[in-house]
């Protein structure tokens, strides 16, 4: 599915604003913002390719946030090795690239909650 600018905007739970397009080169550059403060910008060919490098500039902020609060260990274990980021609530289900969804957890740990999930 191609990024739209509500999509964007859902999953950073950042307003997303068009920072310029270039005249020479046609790219579009789109930019996250908190309030008056920017949290993000990118670029891209397209806007919706533009849209996609915010989001995943913004999941790469946010994940850091995350293993930042967590220590760098996992939540579940505690260990340090093999750090990934779990979303809460899946994005299948909605869920967003904002902090509080981002759970640092072991490779380990990442896979016991998704098969515990499946069996329900």
């Amino acid at each position: 599915m191609a990024m739209t600018l509500k999509r964007a905007a859902h999953l950073t739970g950042y307003e997303i604003r068009r920072v310029s397009t270039s005249a020479t080169g046609g790219r579009v550059r789109f930019a996250a913002f908190d309030g008056a403060e920017e949290v993000a910008e990118a670029d891209g060919p397209v806007e919706w390719l533009a849209l996609d490098a915010l989001v995943s500039k913004v999941l790469r902020i946010h994940s850091r946030r995350a293993l930042e609060r967590s220590g760098w260990r996992c939540a579940r274990c505690k260990r340090r090795q093999g750090l990934q980021i779990h979303h809460r609530r899946y994005r299948s289900h909605g869920g967003t690239h904002e902090v509080q969804n981002l759970e640092p957890v072991c490779w380990q740990c990442h896979r016991m909650i998704h098969e515990c999930e499946r069996s329900r």
